[in-house]
């Protein structure tokens, strides 16, 4: 049996679930734990391989890790945990495999619960992470935020930043209204 999957799902029947299913599924199990298990557990939880890692061609690797991930960040939306915040970011993968994560930013929002500067802070801190994937999702969101102090950010981004990090603080600076963007 898969770990992050857990007994109610016996492995025959795995085959035949969708993946937003298990992620359920996933979440389902998660419902009778306490908040300090779920940071718990995504504390332990590995950061998620970058995307052109050959792991995310196996089966395995998305049922223990990806949907785990997925399934955490679920919980943390629905019980508003900003504390988690900061963890979601620093095991998001580099790039987005099977666009599993352009989805992370509504779980951060829904986290903050309307509080945008809150989540801008956050994301300003993880925006200067050594982590590739923790500074991409950190800056995905903060081009959503328009938040003024993220200028800083997106221009030293666009000018060290990898292809995927450059264009979406192009588009940063763009929405902030920067006419040299």
């Amino acid at each position: 049996m898969m770990r992050g999957v857990r007994p109610l799902i016996r492995k025959r029947m795995l085959n035949d679930l969708k993946p937003y299913q298990i992620i359920e599924h996933m979440v389902e199990l998660r419902k009778g734990r306490s908040d300090s298990d779920i940071l718990a557990e995504l504390g332990a939880l590995s950061p998620l391989c970058d995307e052109d890692n050959p792991c995310w061609e196996t089966r395995e690797y998305w049922l223990e890790v990806a949907y785990t991930y997925l399934a955490l960040a679920d919980v943390v939306a629905a019980r508003k945990l900003r504390d988690a915040i900061p963890m979601l970011l620093d095991r998001a993968c580099f790039g987005d495999p099977g666009e599993i994560m352009r989805g992370l930013r509504h779980c951060l929002e829904a986290a903050v619960d309307g509080d945008w500067n809150a989540l801008a802070d956050i994301c300003l801190s993880a925006a200067r992470s050594e982590r590739p994937g923790t500074r991409l999702w950190a800056i995905d969101e903060l081009v959503v935020l328009d938040d003024p102090r993220s200028r800083g950010i997106f221009e030293e981004a666009i000018r060290v930043g990898p292809e995927e990090i450059r264009w979406r603080s192009q588009i940063g600076l763009e929405r902030l209204g920067d006419a040299a963007a």
